[in-house]
């Protein structure tokens, strides 16, 4: 038989033994879920804060002799306390008996003591009993190790045995992103409202209104309340356009903006129906969101897991749709920072620092159209364009574009691939029910905006604050006032798309 025993910790060792007699040789067994401990419970932990082991079983496979050793060490970790003695035992009768002999920090040395008379120690289950760890050492996941020498302390039954795990060691907080906002604004509106009210949203309830929301949930460790940290606080910043909440005349957002006018912010924690208010930048780019301690309180718990779901509404109340209210603008995505999950009691000095997330996007129903090329010369040949816009809808709107350059020499002028530094560009306005001629604009957008001058070739994206269905652009340029030719764009050719 092969010098070597088995190391489990816990009720499954018991299970193992009844069943099989002991386990296979040069194997640990640890038990199903070890001590679970918070990083952030540690953090704060104190000197006598300790983390109590179940117990710990060997199952031994070499004979042991009396006088001999046997030693449990750590790594990532250390004791608090240790059992003084162990019995080690088959068909649940005492065979063998370990009595402690000394200590370190992260180590317990056993004497063997005494053992049957004619007892065959292989496959003997030693049990160590009441075991702690100290809480403020924990570096990581906590494992012991057995070793065992005979009385010529020559090392016996320790081949291969490895370790088990007694503590693993995980952050205590998370979050998820679980409703984004996805808010379509209305351009038939003048963008002040959402095409459609956001699913689930309740502010703003028995008013005149359309509004969108997002949701997060803050997720903490739930197990013994000796091995996590007390939730304090959570914040975070959401980062995008909050403009619609100013009230008329304001010329900075403020806390007043968010409490009373058309445009509105409402923010619930979802399982105490608390209320609280965010705050606002002043420049209306950034909402602030800061949990108390009490949004804690009534958290859901299932399984080991407690959970607080926060839901950020956006709304417009009231007369919505009136010249004072400011509208909603589009934002290509919200996002977070500085997001931090306080606890313990001194929660300003203790924080867990969360990864940042992406909170979603506002878009219009409005028109985008896409131009893949139009030449642009200089003297030679002579190249002339037409830009011609026409809305059908009964709305006008701000016409925007955006530019990108070709790479490659075009009459002679060497040209790198290049976006245009200023994207977005308000060229101007059409009415509703009309015609508009953008050649003028757009020619002065390219050369002077965007500073390429000479023979370039390019590519161009218009958005139109008006419906998609109802707006289609004519393209076209000439060259040397002779030979025209049209540009197929995305709204005369593959269908206008939204935005």
């Amino acid at each position: 038989m092969k010098a070597n025993s088995n190391l489990i910790r816990g009720a499954m060792a018991v299970a193992v033994a009844a069943s099989c007699g002991y386990a296979a040789a040069s194997s640990i067994t640890a038990p199903a879920a070890a001590e679970r401990v918070t990083a952030q419970r540690i953090a704060q932990a104190v000197t006598a804060d300790a983390i109590t082991i179940d117990k710990i079983i060997v199952d031994l496979d070499a004979q042991y002799s009396a006088n001999g050793r046997v030693t449990l060490t750590l790594s990532n970790g250390e004791f608090a306390s240790t059992p003084a003695a162990a019995d080690c035992s088959s068909a649940g009768q005492s065979d063998m008996t370990l009595a402690k002999e000394s200590t370190t920090a992260t180590s317990v040395t056993y004497l063997v003591t005494g053992i049957d008379a004619g007892q065959q120690t292989a496959s003997l289950l030693c049990t160590f009993a009441g075991a702690s760890l100290k809480t403020s050492s924990l570096s990581g996941n906590v494992k012991v190790e057995f070793s065992a020498t005979n009385n010529n302390n020559a090392a016996i039954d320790n081949t291969n045995i490895g370790s088990a795990t007694l503590a693993s060691v995980s952050n205590q907080f998370a979050f998820v992103s679980d409703t984004n906002f996805d808010g379509v604004i209305d351009v038939s509106t003048s963008n002040k409202l959402f095409t459609v009210n956001g699913a689930g949203s309740t502010a703003g309830s028995g008013t005149v209104y359309t509004g969108d929301e997002y949701g997060f949930t803050v997720s903490m460790l739930s197990v013994s309340s000796s091995n996590t940290a007390a939730a304090a606080t959570f914040e975070t910043t959401i980062s995008g356009n909050f403009s619609f909440v100013k009230d008329t005349g304001d010329l900075v957002c403020s806390a007043t903006s968010l409490t009373g006018g058309a445009g509105l912010i409402a923010a619930t924690i979802v399982a105490n129906a608390a209320t609280f208010t965010p705050v606002i930048a002043s420049d209306c780019q950034s909402l602030t969101i800061k949990l108390p301690g009490t949004a804690f309180t009534d958290a859901t718990v299932s399984s080991n897991v407690a959970t607080v779901r926060t839901v950020i509404s956006a709304y417009k109340a009231g007369a919505t749709n009136t010249a004072a209210s400011i509208a909603f603008s589009p934002v290509a995505e919200f996002s977070t920072s500085g997001a931090t999950a306080g606890y313990g009691a001194v929660s300003s000095a203790r924080a867990q620092t969360l990864a940042a997330w992406t909170a979603g996007s506002w878009t219009t129903n409005g028109t985008t159209i896409d131009v893949p090329y139009m030449p642009f010369g200089a003297s030679s040949p002579v190249l002339s364009h037409v830009f011609t816009l026409n809305n059908r809808s009964s709305i006008g709107g701000t016409v925007k574009v955006s530019a990108w350059r070709a790479a490659g020499t075009f009459g002679g002028v060497s040209n790198v691939a290049q976006a245009c530094g200023t994207q977005d560009y308000a060229l101007t306005s059409v009415e509703a029910a009309s015609v508009l001629t953008l050649t003028t604009d757009v020619t002065n957008y390219i050369r002077n905006v965007c500073g390429w001058q000479g023979q370039t070739r390019v590519a161009l994206q218009f958005t139109v604050a008006t419906p998609a269905a109802s707006t289609e652009l004519f393209t076209a340029y000439t060259i040397d006032g002779t030979r025209g030719n049209v540009v197929v764009n995305s709204s005369n050719g593959r269908g206008a798309t939204t935005r």
